[in-house]
């Protein structure tokens, strides 16, 4: 049922329950409903906070709910991160016009006056209607930047009451907060089959923002979970005691409820925050959707440029390393040659081929098509870049190879891959570059059996 329909529906209820003619049992079951309604239609809005309180913990998603519900907190003076969600709530949904009215308040009343204004010239009400909620008024105000509003900084308990059985921890009143990480991060995420936003501010919906973020930190969160639930899992193998290993069992199986319980959040956020951004764009119209696709081509087209800049630059970085160290090794093997008259003409022959050949022994930890790493790798890549340079390229299919070590020395490539086992990269192995061109290891070592 759309946001309107769902209006008119509230609407015509609770206009049968005000004037119907006898009291039945329905009417009984929305008493607190009918009530809270009647206070506000009386201006009372102090008397109507603490019974929409209970309403819209009851029902959060109900449109109708949020709007009343914004409102009486701003009547009372409240302006706090739930004011706002409820009334943007009550936007998105196609509630009656008036809730882009006192979001202007909202943000009026905080002093943000670009927003206010935004709202204001939002609001295409009738004349009569202008006139009721002094619509002149106040935006005349808003342009002078003068804030008649009296902003209530008390207790948040004073607002819910003791209605409200779990509400959400607010470590700013005012605005949620995004983390710092956040703001700065390159992402994919896909709105609709023409919008992908890559950034926290290209939402315009200030819903839909605070819904990502949830889904982001929930995210976050589980891949922190994960990577404690495999060291976990390591311990379980790697003992025999019996009361340890039941301990250890119901450890993993609490962090894997946890674990499935924040992909359902994650999963949840992620789709509400897609409704609420799509609804910001039938509001926002085609011609500003064109605008923002073809500002966000191009912003898409100059990170591109960066990456394979980064790309080239990292690989001639490589090159030259590995060109330094076979020169060297070239060098040093000249030294020995000099100071070992009696070395072997097979194995002279054999280094001096290598560093000819300027073959490379690097330790491969993952690839992945396309660069789209998996929470464990990430989670691992996390741990090993504090230890070690992690070096990565995209090859000619678009797989993302991530190696750590550069050496011509493949005894200590295999000491390497050897250590990196024991940090927990499970599948590293040798790889083997002669002058920069991937080949199989066997097929510059023959001296042992690749490991």
């Amino acid at each position: 049922m759309s946001g309107f329909f769902k209006s008119i529906s509230y609407i015509s209820f609770s206009l049968f329950m005000l004037t119907g003619p006898g009291r039945t049992s329905a009417q009984e079951a929305v008493g607190n409903e009918k009530l809270a309604v009647e206070y506000f239609n009386a201006k009372k809005y102090d008397k109507a906070l603490p019974l929409f309180t209970e309403l819209i913990n009851n029902s959060p998603d109900n449109a109708m709910y949020n709007y009343y519900y914004g409102v009486t907190l701003l009547k009372n003076n409240h302006y706090e991160t739930a004011t706002k969600e409820a009334l943007l709530n009550a936007v998105v949904d196609k509630t009656p016009l008036n809730a882009n009215f006192y979001l202007g308040n909202y943000f009026h009343a905080l002093g943000n006056w670009s927003e206010a204004l935004d709202f204001y010239k939002r609001y295409k009400g009738t004349k009569q209607e202008k006139r009721l909620l002094e619509y002149d008024k106040y935006l005349d105000l808003c342009l002078k930047q003068i804030n008649p509003f009296k902003v209530d900084k008390g207790d948040a308990k004073t607002i819910f009451v003791d209605t409200i059985k779990t509400p959400a921890p607010q470590p700013d009143e005012k605005i949620f907060p995004i983390p710092d990480s956040l703001k700065s991060e390159w992402f994919n995420f896909q709105v609709n089959s023409q919008l992908t936003y890559h950034g926290i501010n290209d939402f315009g919906s200030e819903a839909a923002k605070i819904l990502f973020t949830r889904a982001w930190l929930a995210t976050a969160r589980y891949d922190s979970i994960a990577s404690a639930t495999d060291v976990l899992r390591k311990a379980h193998e790697s003992t025999n005691d019996v009361t340890t290993r039941i301990a250890l069992v119901q450890k993993i199986v609490n962090a894997e409820q946890q674990s499935y319980q924040l992909l359902q959040d994650r999963d949840k956020f992620f789709e509400q925050a897609r409704v609420k951004e799509s609804a910001y764009w039938d509001k926002a119209g085609d011609k500003a959707m064109s605008d923002f696709i073809n500002e966000n081509s191009k912003r898409e087209q100059a990170h591109d440029s960066l990456k394979t800049a980064g790309v080239v630059k990292a690989q001639k970085e490589a090159e030259e390393k590995a060109a330094a160290e076979a020169k060297a090794a070239a060098a040093a093997a000249a030294e020995k040659a000099a100071a070992v008259p009696n070395e072997t003409p097979a194995v002279k022959e054999k280094e001096q081929t290598a560093a000819k050949d300027n073959i490379i022994f690097k330790v491969q930890i993952g690839s992945f098509l396309h660069g789209k790493i998996t929470p464990a790798f990430k989670a691992l890549y996390t741990k090993l870049s504090k230890l070690h340079k992690i070096e990565d390229f995209t090859d000619a299919k678009k797989v993302k190879i991530y190696t750590i070590g550069n050496t011509t020395n493949y005894s200590v490539a295999s000491t390497l891959k050897d250590q990196l086992k024991l940090e927990g990269v499970k599948g590293a192995f040798v790889v083997a570059y002669k002058n920069g061109v991937k080949v199989p290891v066997t097929d510059v070592i023959k001296l042992k059996p690749v490991k």
